[in-house]
């Protein structure tokens, strides 16, 4: 097949907030990588969190511009000033944090500074119009473009932005974890859209973790290891091993560590509640040392439950015993203070401060017990950031790096260093590992099974079976708001009956 993109010797030196070389810098974020893409071709793009993936794929999408080698598009030199001028060379990028307006609806969305103009006002019944033909081209019947982006889960704002951007009839579409926040049928239905894609032309850049899909939808891959491209393989030849060696240098044993006992005190206990005006009431309960998997689709109720314990969601009834004595009201204030941390889905609107630094966002749910006099002692927070910062390997030039410039999977390293500032006595996740590669994704695992054994009981909701069965004391599986499934017995927590549970 011709290939219609080469990236050649391409290299990135650390760079300012404008894209631009840090005067006297000999830090290299690309060294000398090489990249090509053939016509009707999907080409992943593996490697750890900071192994320059996102760099590159920016530098191709005309975020920042790349200090040396050059790039072919369709053989000829290609430069770009910026987004606006790649996207209309034909290169669309669906990021893995999403850039959606949440006060807009999914239409105004996907004509977001084109929008089409009649009489010299905005042609709003055109946009609708084309909205729905897009939507239902790719087969999302069901999605109602009048929807507003803050109501949709998600996984159906990825859908938007994946509508969004195959809308702008794209030959090289770059997908930074499309399926991150995916369902399985919406995995599926996604595979079935490239696939079509493909045997229309249309080649893909797809960045990816889960080695589960890479075979599935993949043609070539290509490793990058701190910044620098280490080998391309043809699918034919992918063995999962193999590729996390080339992505880490070594192999990854026991990815799963659980060397934590179980208590058999509660620390919270939820009694009869109810997290809808017409869903069934819940009871579940989490000890100390504990690790508690709720499985359960997209929409489930999952995170709506861990909302409410929390305090950032109402509840409709029942009540929730915290280390033995009723927690009334809560609110996250009062949570944080009491000793309970959420670590959410969306790291980006809920979690982070990403305009902040790293040692800004460490220290931000722990503030008023660091500091209790109110004033912020400087050292102090240097050395509890410094100490995170080492504790789960966040990959960064310094503490006082914008958490905006990091990889997405050190953006979660920081969310997680967050909320283990805050010393606290149980621990929500809401798809912890969501974004994060495979090395990450053991460091994490590490993390949870030692800070279990110090006695922190852990409420871990995830959508990856794999991670939630071998990560699991017991597991809770949610459908429709309530409890379908609880499993006690590890021999029992098998794939096929979780699924079956949420079904």
């Amino acid at each position: 097949m011709a290939k219609i993109l080469e990236m050649k010797n391409i290299t990135k030196y650390i760079f300012d907030e404008y894209g631009k070389k840090i005067a006297g810098t000999t830090v290299k974020i690309l060294d000398q990588v090489s990249f090509d893409l053939e016509q009707g071709e999907v080409h992943v793009l593996i490697g750890e969190n900071g192994a320059g993936k996102s760099t590159l794929m920016k530098v191709l999408g005309g975020n920042i511009p790349p200090d040396e080698g050059n790039i072919l598009l369709d053989g000829q030199p290609y430069a770009v000033k910026g987004p606006k001028e790649a996207r209309e060379k034909g290169i669309a990028f669906i990021h893995q944090e999403l850039n959606l307006c949440l006060n807009l609806d999914i239409a105004h969305n996907i004509f977001l500074g084109r929008e089409p103009v009649r009489h010299g006002l905005i042609d709003h019944k055109y946009i609708y119009k084309k909205s729905r033909e897009y939507l239902d081209e790719f087969g999302f019947h069901d999605i109602d473009p009048k929807t507003m982006i803050r109501d949709l889960s998600t996984a159906r704002q990825q859908v938007v932005e994946i509508v969004k951007a195959l809308s702008y009839k794209s030959k090289i579409l770059i997908m930074d974890e499309p399926t991150a926040s995916l369902t399985s049928s919406e995995i599926s239905h996604l595979f079935e859209l490239i696939h079509k894609l493909k045997s229309n032309g249309v080649s893909i850049i797809y960045i990816s973790h889960r080695m589960d899909e890479l075979k599935e939808i993949g043609d070539r891959l290509t490793v990058l290891r701190d910044g620098q491209s280490i080998e391309t393989i043809s699918m034919q030849d992918f063995d999962q091993d193999m590729v996390v060696r080339l992505m880490v240098g070594r192999t990854i044993s026991n990815m799963y560590t659980c060397t934590h006992q179980v208590s058999v005190e509660d620390v919270i206990r939820v009694e009869g509640l109810k997290i809808g005006p017409h869903t069934e009431p819940i009871d579940i309960h989490i000890k100390k040392g504990e690790i508690v998997g709720m499985g359960g689709l997209v929409g489930s109720g999952r995170s709506e439950l861990a909302r409410s314990i929390f305090g950032v969601r109402p509840y409709f009834g029942g009540k929730i015993i915290y280390k033995g004595n009723e927690y009334a009201n809560p609110t996250a204030m009062k949570s944080i203070r009491s000793g309970i941390a959420y670590l959410s889905e969306d790291r980006k609107i809920d979690g982070l401060i990403i305009e902040k630094d790293i040692k800004e966002n460490i220290s931000m749910a722990s503030i008023y017990a660091l500091f209790p006099n109110h004033v912020i002692n400087k050292k102090r927070e240097r050395e509890e950031a410094s100490k995170k910062i080492n504790e789960l390997n966040v990959i960064c030039r310094s503490m006082d790096q914008l958490v905006s410039t990091l990889s997405g999977g050190n953006q979660q390293k920081v969310l997680f260093a967050k909320w283990l500032e805050s010393k606290p006595d149980l621990l929500i996740l809401d798809e912890p590992t969501r974004g994060i590669d495979v090395n990450a994704k053991a460091e994490i695992y590490e993390i949870m099974d030692s800070i279990a054994r110090q006695g922190v009981a852990i409420m871990m909701i995830s959508s990856e079976l794999p991670e939630l069965i071998g990560m699991s004391d017991r597991i809770y599986v949610m459908k429709k708001g309530s409890i379908s499934l609880e499993i006690v017995d590890k021999a029992q927590m098998t794939q096929e009956r979780i699924l079956a549970s949420t079904l």
